[in-house]
């Protein structure tokens, strides 16, 4: 089993609450967002949980061309749609390394 990283668990928790507010805003259902985008509903779906599939767990680490396809349907730029999660990665990286320290 792979262990994956707090920050990288927060990087997908952001992620996924980043694509579920622009998708309210929009108005639009995830079945909605994810037919438009040419992905599964399912997998839309746990983005926006910030997982990439339900059986292992793991944190959401989308390919580059769904987040593309993302950003078209959702009207945001791939740059302004990953800005929370990369802040708050480092945030957390920053975090975890000065508790290490300690």
């Amino acid at each position: 089993m792979t262990d994956y990283s707090y920050a990288e668990r927060v990087l997908g928790t952001v992620l996924g609450k980043t694509l579920t507010r622009r998708r309210k805003e929009l108005g639009k259902t995830q079945e909605q967002v994810a037919n438009e985008a040419d992905i599964n509903r399912e997998h839309y779906q746990q983005m926006e949980y910030g997982r990439s599939d339900r059986k292992r767990n793991s944190p959401l680490n989308p390919r580059l061309s769904t987040l593309i396809k993302l950003s078209k349907v959702l009207d945001i730029p791939v740059s302004v749609l990953l800005n929370d999660a990369i802040k708050a990665y480092h945030l957390t990286e920053a975090h975890m390394n000065a508790q290490e320290r300690i």
